[in-house]
């Protein structure tokens, strides 16, 4: 059988690094705390919001990729 020495650490690492997911438990910011970040105090709720949901996604995204390298 041929063996893919990369594919083989893809799946180390799968087993190693736990991947974070969209979960309950998972804190994000809170209107409050990001309010208090410079520039931000009078964003608007929506618009907080969606800004809070974007930062967390990306957060994910990049805490999943790290663990591929």
């Amino acid at each position: 059988m041929k063996s893919n020495k990369k594919n083989e650490m893809s799946k180390l690492q799968k087993t190693v690094y736990p991947k974070a997911e969209i979960t309950v438990g998972n804190v994000r910011l809170t209107l409050e705390e990001f309010r208090k970040c410079e520039g931000f105090a009078d964003v608007s709720d929506a618009d907080g919001e969606e800004i809070i949901e974007s930062l967390y996604r990306f957060s994910l995204i990049a805490f999943n990729y790290k663990d591929t390298k």
